[in-house]
C-alpha cells in the first residue's frame, strides 16, 4: 500500500505537470485570454489584475490537497493502489475525460479571424492536459471515497453479525457470565456505531471542500475565471455535495446502522430473564441498555451522532455558503462582499445628507 509521502510526491508531480501545460497555454493564447480570464482585484485603492493562470494553479493545488487528505483518511484504499489494481479502468477514465475536453474544445474554438482561431485551437490543445489532470483528480477522488465507503459498509455488517452472535451466546451461560457477555457485546456495539461516523468522514470532507471552494469563487478574484456562470456553478456543486451526503447517509442508516441495531435489540430482548433477575443491578442495566439502543436507533438519534466532528462542521460551512450564495445571486456581483457592504453604507449616508438638506425629513432607511 502506498504511503502518505509516496502519494504526496505523485500528486506534487502531477500538479507540476499541470502547471507547466497551463502556463504554456496562457503564453500561447497571448492577449486573447488576458481580458476574458484575468483575475481582477483592487490594490491600494486602484483596480489591478493578474493572469488567470495564477487562479487556475491555485485551484489545481486545492484539488490535489483535497485528494491527499481524503487518501490519508481512507486507509484501506490509496488512489495509487486503485490505479495499479485497475489499470484498464483508469485508462478508460482517462480516455473519457480526454474526450470531454476535446468536445469542449471543438465547441469553444470559434472566431471570425482565422489567425485568432488557430491560436485558440493551439491554446486549448495545450490546455487540455491541465483540464484532463484536473478532472482526472476529481474522478479519482470520487472513486476513492466510494471504494472506501463500500469496504466500510461490508466490514461494518460483518463485524455487526459477530457482535450479535456473541450476544446470542450469552443465553447459554450462567446468569453472571451471561450478564458480563451482554455488557461486552454492548460496548462492542457502541464502538461499531462510532465507526459509522468515521465511515461518513470522507463524504463530509468532500462536501466541506466544495462549500469552501464555492465561497472562494464567489468572494475572491477567482470569480473572474468563470465569467458569468460563477453563481450557477456554485449552485450545481452545492447540490452535488448535498446529494452525496444524503445518499451516503441514507445507505449507512438503512443498510448498516439501523439494521444492526434492529438485530441487536431483537436478540437482546429475547435473552432469558434469569440473566437480569439474578441481581437488581442487572435489571436496571437491562432497562438502561434497551432505552439507549432504542433512542439511538431513531433517525433523530442517527442524525445526532452524525452531527459530531466533521458532520457538525459540514453543517456550519454549508449554512454559511448557502447564505453567501443568496447574497451573490441577485444582483450578480463583481466585487467582494466587503466592498458591497461599504457601498451600501455610502449610499445610506448620501441619502441621509440629502434628507437633511430638504428640511430634516427622515431618510428612507429610517422610516
Amino acid at each position: 500500500m502506498a504511503t502518505g509521502w509516496t502519494t504526496a510526491i505523485w500528486l506534487l508531480a502531477g500538479w507540476a505537470v499541470g502547471c507547466a501545460f497551463l502556463i504554456a497555454s496562457y503564453w500561447r493564447a497571448g492577449p486573447v485570454w488576458i481580458e476574458r480570464h484575468s483575475l481582477k482585484f483592487t490594490m491600494a485603492g486602484k483596480p489591478a489584475r493578474c493572469s488567470g493562470a495564477v487562479g487556475e494553479i491555485a485551484v489545481l493545488a486545492y484539488c490535489a490537497l483535497l485528494l491527499w487528505i481524503v487518501d490519508a483518511i481512507t486507509p484501506t484504499w490509496s488512489f495509487l493502489d486503485i490505479i495499479a489494481k485497475r489499470p484498464w479502468v483508469a485508462l478508460v477514465s482517462l480516455v473519457f475525460v480526454s474526450g470531454l475536453v476535446a468536445f469542449h474544445t471543438m465547441r469553444t474554438v470559434d472566431h471570425a479571424d482565422a489567425t485568432v482561431k488557430k491560436r485558440l485551437r493551439d491554446t486549448y490543445a495545450i490546455y487540455s492536459v491541465y483540464s484532463a489532470l484536473l478532472f482526472g483528480m476529481g474522478m479519482i477522488l470520487i472513486y476513492t471515497i466510494v471504494s472506501q465507503f463500500w469496504f466500510d459498509t461490508v466490514a461494518f455488517n460483518k463485524d455487526g453479525a459477530e457482535i450479535v452472535g456473541h450476544l446470542r451466546h450469552a443465553a447459554s451461560l450462567s446468569p453472571r457470565s451471561g450478564y458480563e457477555a451482554v455488557e461486552f457485546a454492548y460496548v462492542d456495539a457502541m464502538k461499531l456505531l462510532k465507526r459509522a461516523e468515521d465511515q461518513m468522514s470522507p463524504v463530509f470532507i468532500f462536501a466541506i471542500a466544495i462549500f469552501v471552494l464555492n465561497l472562494l469563487i464567489l468572494y475572491t478574484p477567482l470569480r473572474g475565471l468563470y465569467v458569468d456562470g460563477a453563481v450557477f456553478m456554485t449552485n450545481v456543486s452545492t447540490l452535488i455535495a448535498i446529494c452525496a451526503i444524503g445518499i451516503a447517509g441514507g445507505v449507512v442508516y438503512v443498510v448498516s446502522y439501523s439494521a444492526f441495531l434492529d438485530r441487536f435489540l431483537e436478540v437482546f430482548e429475547a435473552l432469558p430473564r434469569t440473566i437480569f433477575e439474578a441481581d437488581p443491578m442487572f435489571t436496571r442495566r437491562f432497562g438502561d441498555i434497551a432505552l439507549s439502543l432504542d433512542e439511538q436507533k431513531s433517525l433523530i438519534g442517527f442524525i445526532g451522532k452524525m452531527s459530531h466532528e466533521w458532520g457538525g462542521l459540514t453543517a456550519i460551512v454549508g449554512v454559511v455558503q448557502g447564505a453567501a450564495a443568496r447574497l451573490a445571486r441577485n444582483p450578480e456581483i463583481e466585487k467582494s462582499l466587503e466592498a458591497r457592504v461599504f457601498k451600501l453604507g455610502e449610499e445610506a449616508g448620501a441619502e441621509e445628507e440629502a434628507a437633511k438638506e430638504k428640511g430634516g425629513a427622515k431618510p428612507r432607511a429610517a422610516e
